[in-house]
């Protein structure tokens, strides 16, 4: 019996693992694509005949020379270089009395404060490089270590083993959930130990680090559990800055805003802080850029392309976005009448601040105020309830930084030449130090009786260009020379032009310090009076700063897209709420801020016409849609995909090659899980792809290279744009290019392109700024640079994305001109002058429809307007579910690719409507689809040592036969153990009748 019960165990035991691999086996066969990127699996190779072995089959060089050991090793120093440099030019100095910073020579002993310190913010949470974890990484401690400083170690050790962690509240990428939290120390935890441990040393300076965390999903809140804005000061900070204030110990006093979200940073006069540095997120090596500002090493010259209000909740697009959406009015009845989840349909935002975001809002608002117009000074949206006043409101404005020495800027002249405005600037150091200075350049055009007539909104000043000198010793000048394009300047009409304008009228440029000191200058043009600078001084502004001249009024010369001369007009009224529903909501208008300004957010009641196309399922095969039968499948002429690198996108070599492919060969193009398989048959490649604008997210090959760590974790982009240097966005783009090569990658999914509408954005960390001008400019260079070395950029997410709060699905309402102006012009630069490959949509609906399912943005934007032919893919599609699941909707709008569809749905769904319906036009986009996708692969890095003569040979993953060689280990054991399990009972059984015999 004893036995019988041991071979029933192990029987029940295999059982178990043969059924569990067996299903694990399908699932992983469903995910492969997946799992192999994972795991740094290839599944094809090339192989090339003998005599196509002396053929040049390397169409895009690495700068390096051969992909080898010893050349990796000097690519990984340039990006690690390239990091602190970064953050050296990037951070932006906000405030340094009395020359507090750089640390003197004898200011060595120091000690750390805020949990912070030993919980840095690398980056939030999202994709990207996982290069900050590990030995490749320095934090804070060890920066100011090796730069010479002592640190105070009993406190920065009391940080290490303490309980207390900061967390987003919400999880992803492999992180365990957990509840949202400050990470920041009681003030019971400042024991008397710990505070004797800088009463007699280590009390040259006190370094305060704060941290701020968001992340893909993840929205800042506007009012945590605490009950206030997670991006105001806390209580147990407060606590802390007053216990450092009130010791008395310390000479100074520095703080390092760790956070890629504008703070409110009103306190710092209050608590005697007496320098504080904006870091933001420094990726894994740029805490050696910080250690260097506050050194001296280095000399900060990064300007912010935020505003840093004094009120985070006091800007006009937080009363609808962030954690202020809405739900439909009659959410149960629109549930009832659609077939989508709750929580992909169930939300909406409108955007009744129009252009008024950023700097836009607080600029202009300043100018009316100033010039007594427009009801400017009302008490509407006011932070303090009574009227408007600017320095109650901006802490710091757009394009703010200061340095260790100081310029002067001379505006040399202004030329303009049809599209062309050319800006000479001499810049001269006036210091004692030698540092870099950035010339920003802005623009006013005129807001008159047209304008006003037909709302067209105008923003007081807003960025025209920008360039940064070399670095200038004391005396040193250099004149900076800036080529901008008068396009920038083109208004959006949306009422009457119905295209893009040129008001008629005075037009200035000016320079300045940053957007409120360019638009004092511009002020003192028109001989305005009453002027305040940032610090709330009297103000006279500089008149020979701003250069004036008058236009007439056009609305030709931008009628028509420069790239295909397609007429650019409305195409996204019924994104317009009114356009449902009449007065629905009023924008936000300079004519009458006080009438106009949104004071509580927009109720919206869904219509059934709204309802209908909310449910997202718009295709209908035409009736005069060719058959299956009209198209060439599968006449397989041995044509690989080598003979079309260097084609042109309509050359004719491309129908013969796409004749080749069989219509579920077509299909399996569409499922994109961060790459695509091989096909063989057809000389096909298997690609991987990067996700991350701070990195691509990969580990070099051990085996191949001698080193198997990841890539570089850049500091986040909104660094990077703080650097106004184009020489560091275009060489961030280069290096992740090379970086792209050794890990055998066609494409990134970069760089981010939303705007930070608001300061809460979760993933403002990976977008450059609050303005598409900055966006439109940095993109350009970063993703030229890494296009010229055959990896593709895909810039995401197009469009409008810009909160992690309720992102799945939610509905965005906004006019065509604030549209036109923000959200697609900062996608715009890198398509368009950037030359970028790739495009990732949004999760959210551009009014009632999907991003993904518009063909007014995938076909008539991107490709009517914007000459753009390459691969446009879906965020993640996951499970395929709900409105996401309406692949035939998505494919006839012009989207190619789903992210993440990990079981191959989109492929399945399209092949089974194509086959049941005879529809050849859906066969028509498949194709063209399947033709964008292979044209940027073709032209990329991963063809490098393809010839027309290569062929693609499939390769195993290991896990495959591994698992399969388990599975049949299981399945004999199982027969094994059933067999002795039978002839235990039948023996039992014979004795138990021998004995009753």
């Amino acid at each position: 019996m004893k036995r019988s019960r041991l071979w029933t165990g192990l029987a029940s035991a295999t059982s178990f693992f043969l059924v569990a691999s067996t299903l694990g086996m399908n699932c992983m066969m469903g995910y492969q694509g997946t799992i192999n990127q994972a795991l740094g699996i290839s599944t094809s190779k090339v192989v090339n005949e003998s005599d196509s072995e002396t053929e040049n089959t390397t169409y895009f060089e690495s700068e390096y020379g051969e992909l080898n050991a010893e050349n990796l090793q000097k690519l990984i120093a340039d990006t690690y270089d390239e990091s602190v440099m970064e953050q050296e030019e990037g951070s932006v100095l906000l405030k340094n009395e009395n020359n507090a910073l750089p640390l003197s020579a004898e200011e060595t002993r120091i000690t750390l404060f805020g949990h912070a310190v030993a919980q840095p913010l690398y980056k939030s949470n999202s994709a990207g490089s996982s290069g900050y974890e590990g030995e490749y990484c320095i934090d804070l401690y060890t920066a100011m270590t090796d730069a010479g400083f002592a640190v105070n170690d009993t406190l920065f050790d009391a940080y290490k083993s303490s309980s207390t962690s900061r967390s987003s509240g919400v999880a992803s990428f492999g992180q365990e959930e957990t509840e949202w939290a400050l990470g920041e120390e009681d003030s019971s935890f400042y024991t008397k130990e710990l505070q004797e441990s800088w009463q007699d040393d280590y009390n040259d300076v006190a370094i305060v680090m704060l941290s701020r965390e968001g992340g893909e999903g993840a929205e800042v809140q506007t009012e945590d559990p605490t009950g206030i804005s997670q991006l105001a000061l806390h209580q147990e900070e407060k606590d802390l800055l007053q216990m450092i204030k009130d010791s008395g110990k310390f000479k100074k006093t520095i703080v390092l805003v760790n956070s890629g979200n504008a703070m409110e940073l009103n306190w710092l006069d209050e608590y005697n802080v007496d320098a504080c540095l904006w870091i933001g997120l420094p990726g894994q090596r740029g805490f050696e850029g910080v250690a260097n500002i506050l050194t001296g090493a280095a000399n900060p010259s990064g300007h912010l392309t935020d505003t840093y209000a004094v009120n985070s909740l006091s800007a006009p697009a937080v009363v609808n976005g962030s954690f202020n959406n809405q739900n439909w009015t009659n959410l149960d009845y629109v549930l009832q009448n659609t077939e989508d989840a709750e929580e992909n349909l169930a939300w909406y935002s409108v955007q009744a601040e129009g252009i008024y975001v950023g700097y836009k809002y607080y600029e202009t608002r300043y100018e009316d105020t100033i010039l007594g117009q427009g009801n400017a000074a009302s008490a509407k949206g006011s932070t303090t309830g009574k009227n408007w006043n600017y320095n109650e409101e901006v802490q710091y404005p757009f394009g703010y930084g200061l340095s260790y020495t100081s310029f002067e800027q001379k505006l040399d002249g202004v030329e303009i030449d049809g599209d062309d405005i050319k800006v000479a600037v001499t810049v001269t150091n006036t210091g004692n130090t030698a540092g870099k200075s950035v010339v920003q350049v802005y623009a006013q055009t005129p807001y008159g009786d047209y304008e006003k007539t037909n709302k067209v909104e105008k923003s007081a000043v807003q960025l025209l260009d920008f360039g940064k000198t070399d670095v200038l010793e004391p005396g040193v000048s250099q004149t900076v020379t800036i080529d901008c394009d008068k396009y920038l300047l083109a208004s959006y009409d949306y009422v009457n032009a119905k295209g893009y304008i040129i008001s008629g009228g005075a037009h200035y440029i000016s320079i300045g310090d940053d957007s409120h000191d360019a638009l004092n200058n511009i002020l003192a043009a028109k001989g305005a009076s009453g002027m305040v600078a940032v610090t709330g001084s009297a103000a006279e502004g500089n008149a020979d700063k701003a250069y004036k001249w008058d236009e007439t009024f056009d609305d030709t010369s931008y009628r028509n897209s420069e790239y295909t001369g397609e007429e650019v007009t409305n195409q996204f009224a019924d994104c317009d709420i009114n356009y449902w529903q009449e007065n629905a909501v009023t924008y936000l208008s300079r004519n009458d801020w006080d009438a106009t300004y949104p004071v509580s957010a927009t109720k919206i009641e869904a219509t059934d016409e709204m309802i209908e196309v909310l449910n997202g399922i718009y295709y209908e095969k035409p009736e005069d849609a060719l058959s299956i039968s009209d198209y060439t499948l599968g006449d397989n002429q041995n044509i690989p995909l080598a003979t079309l690198i260097g084609k042109d996108y309509d050359d004719e070599a491309w129908e013969t090659y796409l004749n080749q492919f069989t219509l579920e060969e077509l299909s399996v193009l569409t499922a994109d899980n961060f790459g695509t398989a091989e096909i063989a048959s057809v000389g096909k490649p298997a690609v991987v792809v990067g996700d991350g604008p701070d990195g691509a997210g990969g580990k070099f090959d051990e085996k191949e290279y001698g080193d198997g760590r990841d890539d570089c974790c850049f500091p986040c982009e909104n660094i990077l744009a703080a650097t106004f240097n184009k020489d560091l966005l275009e060489r961030r783009g280069e290096l992740m290019a090379e970086e792209a090569m050794y890990l055998g990658m066609a494409e990134i999914w970069m760089p981010g392109t939303n705007l930070h509408r608001t300061p809460f954005g979760g993933r403002n960390f990976e977008y450059y700024s609050e303005d598409a001008v900055m966006t439109y400019l940095c993109s350009v260079q970063e993703v030229q640079a890494m296009e010229s070395k055959g990896v593709h950029s895909g810039e995401k997410h197009l469009t409008g994305n810009d909160q992690e709060n309720n992102r799945q699905g939610i509905s965005v309402f906004f006019n065509e001109q604030a549209f036109r102006e923000g959200s697609l012009r900062g996608s715009e630069g890198a398509l368009t002058e950037g030359g970028g490959q790739a495009v990732m949509h949004a999760f959210n609906r551009l009014g009632m429809k999907w991003c993904s399912a518009s063909t007014a943005l995938c076909t008539q934007v991107l490709g009517n307007e914007w000459g753009f032919n390459g691969q446009q893919e879906t965020d993640a599609v996951a499970t395929a579910e709900g409105y996401k699941a309406h692949f035939a909707t998505t494919l006839a709008a012009g989207t190619n690719t789903y992210c993440l569809d990990f079981s191959g749905a989109s492929s399945k769904a399209l092949v089974k409507e194509i086959k049941a319906n005879d529809d050849g036009y859906l066969l028509g986009k498949l194709r063209d689809s399947a033709h964008n996708y292979l044209y940027i692969i073709a032209n990329s890095a991963v063809m490098n040592g393809y010839s027309t003569d290569s062929k693609v040979v499939s390769i195993t993953p290991w896990w495959q036969p591994a698992m399969y060689a388990a599975i049949a280990v299981f399945a004999v054991l199982e027969i094994l153990f059933l067999a002795v399990l039978i002839r235990s009972r039948r023996k039992a059984a014979i004795k138990v009748e021998e004995v009753q015999k």
